[in-house]
This record gives structure tokens, C-alpha cells and sequence, in this order.
């Protein structure tokens, strides 16, 4: 009768890119009903060989039989609830609680709530666990080990593949633990393969395996190790077989010319009895209560969606940044963004009138029926210069005005000629008769500081608007026409907007998307990164947890908290901020939100593609300052140079931000072409986003 086998491994090679190999034309058998201890120094390839038979990573060359599947370097293949896996690290979230990992694995594994309570309350004493509510994150290194090597018993598995389980136990825990695996195997028909560091504890297993540097020196029972080497302790064996191997390598050197020897050519002392690698599959008795479990999608689904939501809520800091950020940063942005500047102070040299008399004097104004007679008119510009412009502060010449400019401590100079009221009663009485002088003398100079562009152009906005309106009371006080003093040209009601729009009101539509799409991608750049270094995206994967559903899971939980971020936006803007929405406020919402979800989707490709948080960090950091140049937030679109321009178009924010512009300002629809192209492009980034990110955890797969 031929053996029966649950694992068989067969010149198996593995190397990391163009590294030495990992696993040096490896050969093992492991068979049923049996524990195996695979022993070896750290760095040997133990935990790449665990990783290749549960079918997280794959194989340069060889093959690998797994309860009776198949693997290749070309195929392998995941047995999901069939295998037990503790890796080496404890691969659990710290924002479990115990219950919270014995919930999660028994749902992936298909488990019932009551059989998950049993588990529990079974293991929970066995284990001497804390209590069910204690987190991971509190608790010490050999009680989430513990709670570890539970988790990957709770299905009952029918091969258990345990990456040294013991580490950081105490020795009366060790030997519950190995008590608890001998009676498994003898009672229950579960095969056990163990890795450890703790050499003399394998004493209790049916066959070690010796690895270093990638290969198998030997497989054999303990007892019959010791007899061969004549020693007590296997430490001492494993150490002479060392020197075989050592022995071995050096013959080889001096005879380059004969056949490479493999792996098992060092001592098998089992070789004649599993010399058949491969069983058909009638010949290995499938364990009915694993495989006709079957795992529904929705099942596993729930699963994921409950471990991302205690993800989540759990991580305090997290939350409160996820809610705080978005209302400081839209909160904020409308009160430090295009407010009119304040405090702001003015040199006034009047070599007419002085200081006015400390604005008491507003100048003088008379009429007969034939001219108009003015008297220290500077007076009534300088002293109706409200606060609200600047404040005036009196110079008694220019010179000393404007170092002041220079040094800072004002805005600019405005000055009055000595005979500024008789040059501008020339000009307003009989412009014929004006000389050029007169037009000089009745000209108010102003010398700014444009180096601050927007407080300069600001000032000389308000001033050009003072100076109309002072002229048009003057022709009031002389009996013309007041149309007189208006510029030939007339701005008529707007169209769409204000006349008095802001530079907020232009700059919030663009923000508000910007904003959406920026923190939905920090708030999800992340998560993938933390799965995969934390572990539990391999344990997971191992017990039949597809890639697409831990995105879609992660998508589920992310696309709530955007929809909350867009409900804050819209709150913080529209009815608190007053902004008014002259189109569908429930079509902004929606390409706010879409806008949000093509951030969220974004933030998972950066996760996929890069495995450190400080890479993605760096990367999602890095994107808004492009983000903000180039998708017209700061700046009108029309302004950036012909070729840039094109890029500033196809980008997930510019569109978007046109189309939600026309939605507040003009009141379109949705079937108006500056507002369905945005939504449009938001749709193209949404599917090509997507389609990277799961061709991009497809790949790690491949690894």
C-alpha cells in the first residue's frame, strides 16, 4: 500500500528577483495524520517555503503537492478552508478584540455564530486567553500568538501549517500547545506542519525536517535522527549534520566535473519509504467536513466589511482626523481665502491743505450760475477715505512717505499738488481752456507698493471706484450732470454671478472637488499598505478570501465615509456658508461625491503600488500641489500655456470643477455639455483607477 501524503514537495526553487536562492532544489513529504517539524536556523527559507505551500507565493521551479493539489511555478492554488495557517507574525489587526479574530476567521471559514462561540469558550481555556473583549493592540507578543495559533484552528482544518507558534511562550503553554497537536493528529486525522526555534521541542514529532541555506539536509523520525548520530540531544545531531552538509559542499568544489548532488543527496533516511512523490487522488481520503463546507461570498463579504468598519471606529485617531480634516479644511478655506484686506494704512502728502484740519475740513464747494468755485477740494478725497480702504496717516512731504513705503509700514502714497482745486475747477468749469499744467496739477498721484500684487490691486481698485464716486458728487454740488464724471463705459447687469462675486465664490467650486477627491485619497492611501504589513491580507487570501473581495470590502466602508465628507462639504458651504446654488444641489452632491470616490479609488492604487506608508505618503502628498496648479483652482485654466493646458484637461479634478462651477453660478443641468463631460471624466478615472488596482493586487499574488 502506497503511503498516503498531505504534502510533497519536489526540487523546489525559489529566489527573490535576482537574489541567491531561497530554496535550493528542495525536496520534503509530509505525510497524513502526522506531525512534521520543519527546523532550521533563522534566513534558511523556512517561512518561503510555509508562504509557497499555502499559496501566497509561488515557485521558481519544481512542483508541490498539497492535499492532493497540484502546484507549480506556473499555477498554484489556494485550499482556502481545508488548511490551517499561523504565519510567523501574529498577521491580526490590533483593533480586534478576541472575539472580534475568532468572529472574523470563523465567518471566512464558513462558520456558524454558535460553532464560533464554542471555538471560543474552548480555546479561551485551553489557550488561557484574555478576555473577549481585550484588544490585540493592549495585549502582549505571546498572548497574540496564542490568540493566533487559536484562530488558525477554529475551522478544523485538515492540514495545519503553524510558523513557529511557540515563540515568546512559556514552557507549560509549549507543551499545552503540542499536547493539544498530538491529540489532534491521533484523534481528529489533522496533519500538522510545524516550524521552530526551540529544536529540542520537535522530540514529539513523527518526522523532522533539517533545512539550511535552502535545502533539505534530512527527513527523519527523532529517534532514529539520535540513532544515527549517536547523540542525546537533537541539537547536537542537527549540528553534526551541519558538518555533513559542510563536508559535502567541499567534495563538491574539488570535483566540479561530476553531477551537482541535490538537496536529498546529503541523508534521507526515509528515501525508500516516500519514494513515490505523487498519489492519485482515490489513494488520499478527503476530509467531507472541510471540503463540503461551502463559503458563501456573502458570508466572507460580511466578514470584511465588519473587520474594516471595527478598522475604522476603532482607530480613534484616525477617526477624529477623518472628521476633523475635512471641517477645518473646508470650514477654514472660505474665511483666509479672498476676504478684502484690512488694517491696512495710506501716506497722505497735501501740499494744499495740510492735514485738512485733522478731517475737519471736507474743502469747499460754491456755485453762480456760471462756474463752479472749489476751496482745498483735496480734502474731501483724502478725509472720505473710509476705513474700510485704509487708514490715512499724514506726511509732510513725499520723500518721507515713501521710505515708509519702502520700509513697510505703508501701503502706498497718495499726493495733492498745491493747486489742485483751481487746476481741476479749470477742468471741470471750461475744459477747453485747461492747459497742460492744469491737468498735472489737478492729477492725485499715487505711489503704491505692487509687490504684494493683490493688496496693491486692491487698493487701486477702491480708489479708482472712490474717485468716481467723489467726482460725481462734486458735479451733484455744481449742477451737472453727474453722468459726467462716469467712464464712457457701462457694465450692465451680469449675465450669471454678481457684480460683486469674490474671489472665494470663484475659487470654493474647484476647491470643494479638490478637497473631496484630496481626503478621500489620504484617509484610503493607506489601508491596503497596513493589510499587507500587518499580515492579515495573506491570511486571509490563505483561507479563500478573494483579492477583489477585500477591495470591494475596503470600497464598501470607504464610499460611507466619503459620502459623509460630501454631506459636511455640502453642509459647510451651502446652507452655513450661504453659498447659493442656482442648479440641482443634488447633481453637485453627486459629482462631489463621484469626485470623492475617484480620490478614494486613487489612494488604493498608491497603496498597491507602493508597500511603505512613507512611500504612499509622499506620493498622495506630492499630487495636490499638481492638483491645485493645474485644475483651475487658484487660477483660471485659460491662463496656463497651450500644451499644459491640454494636460490640466484630462486631469479627475479640472472638469469636475468646471462642471460644478456652472451647476452653483449658472444653474445647468446635467445635460448641459460643460456639465456631462465632468462627469464623464470622473467615470473614465473611476474605471481606470479600478481596473489598476485590481490588476495591481493580482500582481502581488504573483509574487
Amino acid at each position: 500500500m502506497v503511503r498516503q501524503n498531505a504534502v510533497i514537495v519536489k526540487n523546489a526553487t525559489k529566489r527573490y528577483g535576482k537574489g541567491e536562492l531561497v530554496l535550493d532544489n528542495l525536496n520534503m513529504t509530509v505525510s497524513k495524520n502526522t506531525i512534521y517539524g520543519l527546523l532550521g536556523a533563522s534566513g534558511c527559507g523556512k517561512t518561503t517555503l510555509l508562504s509557497c505551500l499555502v499559496g501566497i507565493r509561488h515557485l521558481n521551479d519544481g512542483e508541490i503537492s498539497v492535499l492532493n493539489e497540484k502546484q507549480t511555478s506556473k499555477k498554484f492554488i489556494i485550499l482556502g478552508p481545508r488548511v490551517g495557517y499561523m504565519p510567523q507574525e501574529t498577521s491580526l489587526i490590533g483593533e480586534f478584540s478576541v472575539s472580534d479574530a475568532f468572529y472574523y476567521f470563523g465567518r471566512i471559514n464558513g462558520l456558524d455564530n454558535t460553532e464560533i462561540e464554542l471555538k471560543q469558550e474552548f480555546f479561551s481555556k485551553l489557550l488561557q486567553l484574555p478576555s473577549s473583549s481585550h484588544l490585540l493592540k493592549n495585549m502582549s507578543g505571546g498572548e497574540k500568538r496564542r490568540v493566533s495559533f487559536a484562530v488558525a484552528l477554529i475551522h478544523h482544518p485538515e492540514l495545519l501549517i503553524l510558523d513557529e507558534p511557540t515563540v515568546g511562550m512559556d514552557s507549560i503553554m509549549r507543551d499545552n500547545i503540542w499536547n493539544y497537536l498530538i491529540k489532534i493528529t491521533k484523534e481528529e486525522g489533522i496533519t500538522v506542519l510545524i516550524t521552530t526555534h526551540y529544536i529540542e521541542e520537535t522530540k514529539n514529532a513523527d518526522k523532522i525536517g533539517l533545512m539550511r541555506d535552502g535545502k533539505m539536509l534530512t527527513e527523519s523520525s527523532p529517534q532514529q535522527l539520535l540513532e544515527r548520530f549517536e547523540c542525546s540531544l537533537l541539537e547536537e545531531a542537527f549540528i553534526k549534520l551541519c558538518d555533513v552538509q559542510n563536508n559535502a559542499v567541499t567534495l563538491n568544489e574539488a570535483q566540479r566535473s561530476e553531477p551537482e548532488s541535490t538537496s536529498s543527496d546529503v541523508l534521507n533516511q526515509d528515501q525508500d519509504q516516500d519514494n513515490n512523490y505523487y498519489t492519485e487522488a482515490n489513494e488520499i481520503p478527503v476530509c467531507k467536513t472541510v471540503t463540503e463546507r461551502r463559503v458563501s461570498r456573502w458570508k466572507k463579504f460580511k466578514a470584511l466589511v465588519i473587520k474594516n468598519g471595527i478598522q475604522v471606529l476603532r482607530n480613534y485617531a484616525g477617526l477624529v482626523f477623518a472628521i476633523l480634516f475635512p471641517l477645518l479644511q473646508g470650514g477654514l478655506f472660505p474665511l483666509t481665502i479672498g476676504g478684502n484686506p484690512k488694517g491696512l494704512m495710506i501716506g497722505i502728502v497735501n501740499d494744499e491743505a495740510g492735514n485738512c484740519n485733522y478731517d475737519k475740513n471736507y474743502g469747499y464747494i460754491w456755485s453762480d450760475e456760471i462756474t463752479c468755485h472749489f476751496n482745498n477740494l483735496s480734502c474731501r478725497f483724502a478725509n472720505n477715505i473710509n476705513s474700510s480702504i485704509a487708514t490715512q496717516i499724514y506726511y509732510d512731504n513725499v520723500l518721507e512717505a515713501k521710505n515708509d513705503v519702502r520700509k513697510g509700514q505703508i501701503t502706498g502714497v497718495m499726493y495733492f499738488g498745491q493747486n489742485f482745486s483751481k487746476a481741476l475747477e479749470v477742468r471741470v468749469n471750461d475744459i477747453t481752456a485747461a492747459d497742460d499744467l492744469d491737468f498735472i496739477d489737478s492729477e492725485i498721484q499715487v505711489f503704491l507698493d505692487m509687490s504684494d500684487r493683490e493688496i496693491g490691486l486692491f487698493i487701486k481698485r477702491k480708489l479708482l471706484k472712490h474717485f468716481i464716486d467723489i467726482n460725481k458728487e462734486i458735479m451733484k454740488d455744481c449742477n451737472i450732470l453727474t453722468k459726467v464724471a462716469e467712464p464712457p463705459l457701462r457694465f450692465e447687469n451680469p449675465i450669471y454671478g454678481k457684480e460683486d462675486l469674490l474671489y472665494i465664490d470663484y475659487i470654493l467650486p474647484a476647491y470643494t472637488i479638490t478637497l473631496a477627491f484630496y481626503i478621500a485619497n489620504v484617509v484610503s492611501s493607506a489601508l491596503i499598505v497596513s493589510d499587507r504589513l500587518e499580515g492579515l491580507w495573506d491570511r486571509s487570501l490563505v483561507q479563500g478570501v478573494k483579492s477583489e473581495g477585500i477591495l470591494l470590502s475596503h470600497i464598501f466602508i470607504q464610499s460611507i465615509i466619503v459620502l459623509i465628507h460630501t454631506t459636511m462639504l455640502y453642509l459647510l458651504y451651502f446652507p452655513i456658508w450661504g453659498l447659493e446654488c442656482k442648479g440641482p444641489v443634488f447633481i453637485a452632491m453627486v459629482l462631489i461625491f463621484l469626485n470623492g470616490f475617484c480620490g478614494l479609488l486613487y489612494g488604493f492604487v498608491l497603496s498597491v503600488v507602493f508597500d511603505t506608508h512613507t512611500m504612499v505618503f509622499f506620493a498622495s502628498a506630492g499630487s495636490i500641489l499638481p492638483l491645485v496648479m493645474f485644475s483651475g483652482v487658484m487660477w483660471p485654466i485659460e491662463g496656463i500655456p497651450i500644451g499644459l493646458r491640454w494636460f490640466s484637461y484630462i486631469l479627475p479634478t479640472t472638469l469636475p470643477s468646471i462642471s460644478l462651477r456652472r451647476i452653483i453660478y449658472k444653474g445647468s443641468s446635467v445635460l448641459d455639455p460643460d456639465v456631462y463631460f465632468g462627469f464623464l471624466l470622473t467615470f473614465g478615472w473611476i474605471l481606470i483607477l479600478l481596473l489598476v488596482t485590481i490588476f495591481g493586487i493580482r500582481k502581488l499574488k504573483s509574487l
